[in-house]
């Protein structure tokens, strides 16, 4: 009994350790031709509404720029900050970001504020942009692609027409965001106009590739 009672708490603590060591796992840094596959989901019915890749096509400290490929869509350029915040898809110009992305490094109970302006370059109006964004967790995720030790991450971004201040959107989900890819694995997101939910989506790792 008494020789099982230690072998149980050892296993006990190297699960501990193992599970530890696999939250901080760093996946070193992003390179050209780094690529991630996702499945886009209806947030609400479930149903498959597209499949994108996006590929790594030229990194510096502030940009991240990205060949994103989509079944029955032309392959366009998204260009986007270190932590995956958007800064410029064609349609939107953000400055500094849409906000939306994280800061590494991670740890449960971290969080941040910012504040930036974004613009629509075909309709010309432009908004004042805030977000709050908070780490709320580590949990171990199941995709497609595989199974990943992850930190949750909530973001909430605000999006305020800067001519009739009476109109705003908002931007809320849950980011589950996987250092050893050094990207999510899994995205919820929720918009919101005047106070209605418009959209929702999830994007689900399908598989990726990293360059050595």
């Amino acid at each position: 009994m008494l020789g099982r009672a230690i072998a149980k708490s050892l296993a006990i603590q190297l699960l501990l350790v193992s599970y530890c060591v696999a939250q901080t796992v760093d996946g070193g840094p992003i390179r050209v031709g780094d690529r991630w596959s996702y499945n886009i989901k209806d947030g609400v019915t479930g149903d498959l509404k597209y499949p994108v890749t996006l590929v790594v096509i030229e990194i510096d400290q502030k940009e991240i720029t990205t060949r994103v490929i989509g079944q029955d869509k032309r392959p366009f350029t998204i260009v986007f900050d270190p932590g995956w915040s958007r800064i410029d898809d064609g349609t939107w110009k953000h400055r500094p970001s849409e906000l939306s992305g994280v800061r590494t490094p991670l740890e449960v109970g971290k969080e941040w504020r910012a504040e930036g302006n974004s613009m629509n370059m075909h309709s010309g109006l432009t908004f004042r942009t805030s977000a709050f964004t908070k780490v709320t967790g580590q949990e171990r995720v199941t995709v497609p692609a595989g199974t990943f030790d992850t930190f949750r991450v909530e973001p909430m971004v605000r999006m305020t027409n800067t001519a009739d201040q009476t109109k705003s959107s908002t931007i809320t989900g849950v980011i589950w965001y996987a250092p050893a890819i050094n990207r999510w694995v899994r995205r919820i997101s929720d918009f919101r106009y005047e106070g209605r939910l418009r959209d929702s989506t999830i994007d689900e790792l399908t598989e990726y590739s990293r360059r050595p």
